[in-house]
């Protein structure tokens, strides 16, 4: 135990909340300090009581460790007395240090905290994903040194809660009660879907990319305004809102991912082709992807390409592509633009 988890229970004593263990450990140091210096504790300020209280407790301890145990010595009565007793003690500080340890892991794991009555918020404090349960089933896995705010149980009518930092939201479908993240100055509005959203401390700038479904993201100010400032999202997009600029700028991902569809729709794209026109080859990445691709010069359409693009990422699938067709591309906003000369028939 340190010095000022010592001294923090004895303040915990003198208000009165201790556990019935904390307090025992308490009472016996004060009684010990009494029976063996003769002082009472009603003579001392609180400070110098605290102090005597600290060296009587290390000295013993230190005594205990420094002991010969191999040596045996006749005993009066009165000592095995004490020697239970600091068996006893020795327990209760094992007892409290290790609770001591469990409630400073719990407390760097998360922090929460009540705001109002209705209220809670969730602060990460780990270097690891947090995982935060809303009322309604949505899970947000809230990244470190990031928190949200949220009440304890939704509206009726819709779903809102406040984001500081960064979080991945998986959001239950309710069409008739949508999902709002506030987010500084932009809200990101859903059905039920999954999607990041990211935001730096330093530009204000706010970012959300799209998993799954579609999102609305548009920035909090007057109610007209929405339409005219705000974008909406579909998998594999994304949109930064640069706050000094009031204005969003949309793209697509890092690593764009295939859009899971529906059990019942599920089947599988193949990306196995055998002199297959360039036309058909960019259909099947467009299905798998949601990312609209287009190509400069129409004659690209009927180039044909043989290759397997199997368990690629879509980044490195184009880049087989155009190498092979003698083409480039590059991306504007949310679609993939192809360049080349065509083929030669």
């Amino acid at each position: 135990m340190s010095r000022k988890s010592f001294g923090q229970l004895l303040q915990k004593y003198l208000r009165g909340e201790c556990t019935p263990e904390e307090k025992a450990f308490v009472e016996h140091w004060y009684g010990s300090l009494e029976t063996e210096t003769g002082e009472s504790g009603q003579d001392l300020d609180w400070v110098e009581l605290e102090d005597r209280l600290w060296s009587q407790m290390q000295r013993k301890m230190h005594d205990d460790e420094t002991a010969d145990d191999a040596r045996i010595v006749a005993m009066p009565t009165t000592r095995y007395r004490w020697v239970g007793i600091a068996a006893a003690v020795l327990l209760l500080v094992g007892w409290f240090i290790g609770r001591q340890a469990f409630q400073s892991l719990e407390t760097n794991t998360a922090q929460e905290t009540s705001v109002g009555t209705d209220w809670l918020e969730r602060t990460n404090t780990t270097s690891k994903s947090l995982l935060v349960r809303l009322d309604d089933g949505s899970k947000v896995h809230l990244a470190a040194r990031s928190s949200i705010r949220f009440p304890k149980t939704f509206a009726s009518d819709n779903r809102t809660v406040y984001l500081t930092g960064d979080a991945f939201f998986d959001i239950q479908k309710m069409p008739l009660r949508p999902f709002f993240v506030h987010t500084g100055s932009v809200v990101t509005k859903v059905l039920g879907t999954s999607f990041f959203i990211r935001t730096q401390a330093i530009t204000k700038q706010v970012r959300v990319e799209v998993v799954t479904g579609r999102v609305a993201v548009y920035e909090e100010t007057s109610p007209k305004k929405k339409d005219d400032n705000g974008v909406v999202l579909t998998p594999n997009q994304a949109a930064t809102f640069f706050a000094e600029a009031q204005h969003f700028v949309t793209g697509l991902v890092e690593k764009p991912v295939l859009i899971q569809k529906p059990a019942v729709e599920a089947k599988q794209i193949s990306f196995q082709f055998d002199d297959t026109p360039l036309s058909e080859v960019l259909g099947r990445l467009q299905q798998a992807y949601g990312i609209a691709i287009e190509v400069e010069n129409e004659q690209q359409n009927n180039c044909p390409l043989t290759a397997d693009l199997t368990n690629q990422p879509l980044y490195t699938q184009l880049d087989i592509i155009c190498a092979a067709l003698k083409a480039s591309y590059k991306v504007q906003g949310t679609t993939i633009l192809i360049s080349g000369k065509g083929c030669e028939k």
